[in-house]
């Protein structure tokens, strides 16, 4: 058997580790949304917690037949305006995330990013935010629409790295959603929930997670009860 591979943490962004405030983030959309003409009246409404950005650009077009070209204009035009638009006052920064990134960074993990968001829009909120992760995984919501799929995506990248199979017991997703516990539990792996996004303990508890948290705060108590 092989010998066991550092432990793989997978960190969530939005209700996460930072929250972009609704107020600046609906009305972008809606922005972009009317000037490309598309006629979809849900931008206001629509639940966005745990879905990819492909998810949600792709149902703005319903009313399109899921056009390509006007998909591909609109993914282009909501990168170019978050990435212009975006400031620090826009985004509210969790509560100890500092701490558990610095003790999993210093415990020999391996980070890695989960998360819905386009690759440059993870980076761009995560810099404006000031947020220090070195990530060595990216599994992002570029290239699935379904946030199930995208584990296998981080199990391929830490194959490559660590040159061994890996063990998906030995990945911890971080996350704040239902459908963050989901997809820990289609691929196997454990899930951390906080209650730092629109999910209480109560509701995150229906799902079966391995651990709720209402911060980072001591990640070396909490980390303990998940793998000791």
């Amino acid at each position: 058997m092989a010998a066991s591979h550092p432990w793989v943490i997978l960190f969530d962004i939005d209700g996460t580790l930072i929250t972009v405030n609704r107020s600046f983030n609906r009305p972008l959309l809606r922005s972009i949304v009317d000037d490309l003409g598309i006629n979809y009246a849900g931008v206001e409404t629509d639940p966005f917690s745990g879905r990819t950005d492909h998810d949600i650009l792709s149902s703005f077009l319903v009313n399109h037949n899921l056009d390509e070209n006007l998909y591909s204009r609109l993914k282009s035009e909501y990168l170019g305006r978050l990435s212009s638009r975006i400031e620090k006052n826009h985004i509210t920064r969790h509560p100890y995330i500092d701490d558990a990134i610095q003790y999993f960074s210093a415990s020999g993990c391996i980070l890695g990013l989960l998360t819905g968001n386009f690759p440059s829009a993870a980076k761009r909120k995560l810099d404006v935010a000031e947020v220090d992760l070195n990530y060595s995984i990216g599994a992002f919501g570029e290239f699935h629409r379904e946030r199930n799929m995208l584990p296998q995506l981080a199990v391929d990248q830490v194959r490559e790295l660590i040159n061994q199979e890996p063990d998906p017991q030995r990945f911890v997703i971080i996350g704040d959603t239902p459908r963050d516990i989901q997809c820990a539990k289609h691929a196997g792996m454990k899930c951390v929930s906080v209650t730092t996004g629109k999910f209480s303990g109560e509701e995150l508890a229906e799902y079966n997670p391995d651990l709720i948290i209402d911060s980072m705060k001591d990640p070396e108590i909490w980390f303990g009860k998940i793998t000791g």
